[in-house]
């Protein structure tokens, strides 16, 4: 009979692409209030976060789907969204006088 006592549940790391989705929220990117609290470092690294999701996007878009499928037009409204990301992002950054 083994001993359950013996073993202990062991928690994993999150992978870099939950950390990432957990990282960039919509809903707080796209909110001038959100932006106004985050500390200079989150900001940062939000900043990068869109940029990079954007070029991504930018890079499936013209490598992969046809440019009149319903992908397209959605990988496009994605693309507008994040680049909307971007700008609020750098706008909050420049009022700090950060950028």
């Amino acid at each position: 009979m083994a001993d359950d006592s013996l073993f202990t549940k062991v928690q994993l790391q999150t992978p870099q692409i939950e950390s990432d989705r957990a990282l960039l929220r919509d809903e707080d990117l796209l909110n001038e209030e959100h932006l106004r609290r985050m500390d200079q470092v989150l900001l940062r690294r939000n900043l990068d976060h869109v940029r990079m999701f954007s070029r991504k996007l930018s890079l499936e878009l013209q490598q992969y789907v046809h440019l009149y499928t319903p992908e397209a037009n959605e990988l496009r409204r994605r693309i507008e969204k994040y680049m909307v990301m971007e700008r609020m992002i750098e706008r909050e950054m420049a009022r700090r006088h950060t950028y």
